[in-house]
């Protein structure tokens, strides 16, 4: 069976969330997928189209919070 790789920068916020909700990330996925593929079923979302907002979190802090 096919199983795509999920993308490492997807991997570390995935992590985060499964721990707060205390589900493991299979869960977890599987839940966003099924809540993604109902939305893609009713004309909710463009494939083509990236999200509207993403956050990414600065790897290091600038001088002034240290």
């Amino acid at each position: 069976m096919y199983q795509p790789k999920i993308a490492e920068e997807h991997i570390r916020q995935l992590h985060q969330w499964a721990k707060r909700l205390e589900v493991p990330m299979t869960r977890l996925l599987n839940m966003l997928l099924a809540h993604a593929l109902v939305r893609l079923e009713q004309g909710a979302e463009q494939v083509s189209e990236p999200p509207a907002k993403t956050s990414r979190r600065r790897k290091t802090r600038p001088e002034e919070n240290r």
